[in-house]
């Protein structure tokens, strides 16, 4: 009697083909996967080429004493959206040597946004400051002031995010540990917490003030040999007058105008041409 469908052995056949094809398939994904790979890869690297390229450029220019050259290159780096210090610290260095003390404290307040701590981009801002033709004196901060600014200021904001999401990472830990650990360790356990709390806290409120200062406030440095700040958007009477290198607070902006003030609470309206807003 003809028996209907497969025998085993047939089955087993069919079985190890279909086993094959799978393989197979697998093995085709995979080199698809890694095809991909290379291909990002290599376009991560074509994309990164030029730019390292130009910074060497620039580099090999400055060290020729080759200025305007030098410029050229660093600037093509800060228009394809790529935020360095070194690039905005260098950038400064060559405007400053083409006498453009404006720019040059632009790109520096850029660059102290990007490493706050780095004590040569300090130390350039104080030394081109000292420079110019205006002044203005800062207002005096005591001790505990300053302190807290420098704390404030030890971190860039991406770093103090990592550092809040460990903090709470080593706070949840301690939870879950504290739940099952015999009576005696909880209390050391609970210091630990609150030490930890405290300085999640604390880093979060330095955190949340450094987004709502990038959100909210701006800003600039003036660009022209000199600048007269009026009383209102196309007005006539004259305020004050402030030359290049004079840093502003922009305080509201209407059409091409910016409403501009100093530390010592002066205000006035320039054109926002004459200014270079600290940003990205």
């Amino acid at each position: 009697m003809k028996t209907r469908g497969l025998t085993r052995q047939s089955r087993i056949s069919l079985c190890t083909q279909e086993f094959y094809t799978r393989d197979a398939y697998k093995i085709q994904l995979q080199r698809l996967i890694i095809f991909f790979s290379f291909f990002i890869l290599c376009a991560s690297r074509l994309v990164a080429a030029p730019v390292d390229f130009w910074f060497e450029k620039a580099n090999a220019f400055y060290e020729q004493q080759l200025f305007d050259s030098a410029q050229t290159y660093y600037e093509k780096i800060t228009a394809s959206d790529v935020r360095s210090a070194a690039v905005y610290y260098n950038l400064g260095n060559t405007c400053f040597r083409l006498k453009k003390p404006g720019f040059a404290l632009l790109y520096y307040e850029k660059a102290q946004k990007l490493s706050p701590n780095d004590p040569d981009i300090r130390a350039n801002i104080r030394f081109v400051q000292s420079t110019l033709v205006d002044r203005i004196p800062l207002p005096e901060q005591s001790f505990i002031e300053t302190i807290l600014r420098y704390l404030h200021n030890l971190l860039p904001l991406n770093t103090q995010l990592w550092v809040v999401f460990f903090l709470l990472l080593a706070l949840s830990i301690l939870f879950a540990i504290g739940l099952y650990a015999p009576s005696h360790l909880r209390l050391w356990i609970v210091y630990m917490s609150s030490i930890l709390l405290f300085a999640t806290a604390c880093c979060g409120f330095s955190m949340g003030m450094k987004i709502y200062s990038n959100a909210t406030v701006q800003e600039a440095i003036v660009l022209s040999a000199s600048a007269d700040a009026i009383n209102q958007p196309s007005g006539t009477k004259v305020l004050f007058t402030v030359h290049e290198g004079t840093k502003f607070r922009i305080l509201k902006q209407l059409g091409d105008w910016s409403l501009v003030g100093l530390p010592t609470g002066v205000s006035g309206w320039m054109p926002t041409s004459s200014l270079g807003i600290i940003r990205f």
